[in-house]
């Protein structure tokens, strides 16, 4: 019987006979097992207000995103491995001191700037462990297949991690951070375990950084992809910035939701989103990159302009979430197919970069004035704005993308 559930776990999950993969899917699950996913920032907003916070969060991701470049620099450096576990050691611990935040609003300041300072060591140091490892056996067409099965369980992870964290809000608002810390401690505890590759593919160094960055504009802004990259960036941005901070804890508390019922909704919608995601393959063929892409802008603007009417709804509410979560998901990947179609393929992963890192500048910029909304009692307007936004980006698409332009058309 156990061999057999093994047999099957490695033909879902395939390690490829080497350690590190295994390490990586099982780090993959405990750091991705955020308990308190749903609760987060109302366990926050028992201590200080939303717009203390809000300024608390600009100041802490505006951080995060400065501490990218030198992370790069210190994995050549030190090795991708020490780097990782270097992550993981800041993730527990902020996570500690975030949970001590009823002894003082610095603590939450100080442990939110680690928590988020930590995934600069983790995200790319990690993926480049694993890829260098896969080089260095001569495995490397496996890279794309591992990473898609990781991103897999890291849904699964915060499904199932979202669900026990709303249902241990219930009887106390410490047990969700109690556990997140635990999870991480244990992520840190496998890290341990990684055998740093012998190969290095990229040597991190501040000319090759800027070179990169500038290469990525030049493909977004410059080339015949130029057209998509307004609305690309405001349907991945807004979902990022709905989905990595607090607006969709503030907007499901707007609806009605707790830190138990939407911890619950968050598992329930990331399940659907999974399945999603899951046949994206049969969805694209269906749809055709052009209707495709282009209903996932108006389903988003759509459910933002419908969030402005919130009104104390749950089922609106879980609506709302389940349309923001499913055609955010499902545009990160349609996104990097379009990109693909567009891009030479030796310089899509630089294209990919550039816009990952222009889809978090909005959300560093917009957070105070969003605590002050909220606190002032108008959220609706912030949300009306973004879907009337979010609408022009899908009629900047629609013009855009034309059916005699070289993508899949229906």
């Amino acid at each position: 019987m156990l061999q057999k559930l093994t047999n099957k776990l490695h033909k879902h999950f395939p390690t490829y006979g080497e350690k590190n993969i295994l390490l990586f899917y099982i780090v993959t699950i405990f750091q991705n097992s955020w308990f308190q996913l749903g609760n987060w920032l109302l366990f926050v907003l028992l201590f200080m207000g939303e717009r203390e916070f809000a300024v608390y969060e600009s100041i802490a991701f505006g951080i995060g995103m400065l501490i990218e470049i030198p992370s790069g620099a210190f994995a050549d450096l030190f090795g991708k491995k020490r780097t990782v576990v270097i992550g993981m050691f800041l993730l527990m611990l902020g996570s500690i001191i975030f949970t001590l935040g009823y002894m003082g609003n610095s603590y939450i300041f100080f442990g939110n700037i680690i928590m988020i300072s930590a995934f600069a060591f983790i995200s790319g140091s990690l993926e480049a462990l694993v890829y260098d490892t896969l080089v260095e056996k001569n495995k490397v067409q496996h890279y794309d297949n591992i990473i898609g099965k990781a991103h897999s369980l890291d849904i699964l992870s915060m499904v199932v991690a979202s669900a026990i964290g709303g249902l241990m809000w219930k009887y106390s608002i410490y047990a969700p951070w109690i556990l997140t810390s635990v999870a991480f401690f244990i992520a840190l505890l496998v890290s341990l375990k990684f055998t740093e590759p012998k190969v290095d593919t990229y040597k991190f160094t501040v000319g090759n950084f800027i070179a990169q960055n500038k290469a990525g504009f030049h493909y977004l802004f410059k080339s015949k992809f130029r057209k998509y990259t307004l609305s690309f960036v405001m349907i991945t941005g807004s979902y990022f910035m709905w989905s990595a901070g607090i607006i969709r804890i503030l907007m499901g508390r707007d609806f009605g939701y707790n830190g138990e019922t939407l911890n619950y909704l968050i598992s329930g919608v990331l399940i659907l989103s999974f399945f999603s995601a899951y046949f994206f393959k049969q969805i694209r063929a269906k749809l055709g990159d052009r209707k495709g892409f282009g209903a996932l802008l108006l389903i988003a603007s759509i459910a933002w302009a419908m969030s402005a009417f919130y009104g104390n709804s749950l089922y609106l509410g879980a609506l709302v979430f389940l349309a923001i979560t499913i055609s955010g998901s499902l545009s990160q990947i349609w996104t990097s197919v379009i990109l693909n179609s567009h891009v030479h393929s030796k310089d899509r992963a630089t294209a990919i970069s550039t816009l990952s890192f222009l889809v978090q500048i909005p959300y560093v910029l917009v957070v105070i004035l969003f605590g002050n909304m909220i606190a002032d009692g108008s959220a609706s307007v912030f949300y009306l704005i973004a879907g009337v936004l979010l609408f022009v980006g899908f009629i900047s698409f629609v013009i855009a993308e034309k059916p005699s332009s070289n993508s899949k058309v229906a």
